[in-house]
């Protein structure tokens, strides 16, 4: 960009601050916020085009610029990472829980997950091991039926088909 074209942008950046300084709701300061913002940030790279005295404003060549890329993408790498160790130990938690239930209470869990309830709390994973523990097999396999009817329910309030599961196709010799 050339110095004309960074004046001006900076001069429609002051505009629109007064503007939003004028109109902004007193419950909505965002949109001030947003333009004093740009503001700065223009008179920021027309002050950083003057000190240099180059004719065109370099993005590749402004300090500045580069070290706040920098820090963003530090930033977005480590709540990555957090994201990331967070689901790891939430999924060996559940791993966990799921062991001290046993087999027994495969089912349940599978049908906990058919339904949408994924994330479970301490206090559902012990349900599930009183569930397993106290209820006979077919009470089990009854609830079980009742959370797949409730999931059939909410996939039809939503339109959708609920997914068949796939059964492998075997083939068989004929000798």
């Amino acid at each position: 960009m050339t110095m004309e074209s960074i004046q001006q942008a900076l001069e429609h950046a002051r505009f629109d601050e007064r503007c939003a300084d004028r109109h902004a709701d007193a419950g909505d300061e965002s949109v001030f916020a947003i333009a004093a913002d740009s503001c700065a940030e223009w008179q920021r790279v027309r002050d950083h085009t003057a000190e240099t005295r180059a004719e065109r404003y370099d993005p590749d060549h402004d300090t500045v610029l580069q070290h706040a890329l920098r820090r963003e993408r530090h930033r977005q790498d480590v709540a990555e990472c957090a994201r990331e160790a967070s689901l790891q130990a939430r999924q060996a938690t559940d791993a966990a829980h799921r062991g001290l239930a046993g087999t027994a209470a495969q089912p349940l869990y599978t049908a906990l997950d058919r339904a949408g309830l994924y994330a479970l709390t301490d206090d559902d994973h012990q349900a599930v091991r009183d569930l397993t523990r106290t209820l006979d097999a077919a009470t089990l396999r009854q609830v079980v039926s009742w959370l797949e009817r409730t999931r059939t329910a909410a996939l039809a309030l939503r339109g959708t088909e609920p997914a068949r599961p796939a059964r492998p196709v075997v083939r068989r010799s004929r000798f």
